[in-house]
């Protein structure tokens, strides 16, 4: 058999997308406002989510960290698989 290659899925492109950051609002539980969180790269995410895992955020204003709601979650991983590289 002779491998063929297919520019959508070429892995160096794909994995260097693995490993862009991937910024997301989430709402601080003691504020109740929107928070940019830029520290997660779209492997670890993707990672956390289908595994189950708590995703955390953090609130510079309010000085803390928390779990993202299940309905953020689920927010997260459906724009992600929306993202997700071919």
């Amino acid at each position: 058999m002779i491998a063929t290659y297919v520019p959508e899925t070429d892995t160096a492109q794909a994995d260097a997308r693995m490993h862009e950051a991937i910024p997301f609002l989430a709402t601080c539980p003691k504020c109740k406002h929107q928070r940019p969180q830029d520290g997660y790269i779209r492997g670890d995410l993707l990672k956390l989510l289908s595994d189950g895992h708590p995703v955390d955020a953090y609130c510079a204003t309010c000085d803390d960290f928390w779990s993202i709601s299940r309905q953020e979650c689920s927010r997260l991983a459906t724009a992600l698989m929306g993202l997700r590289p071919p």
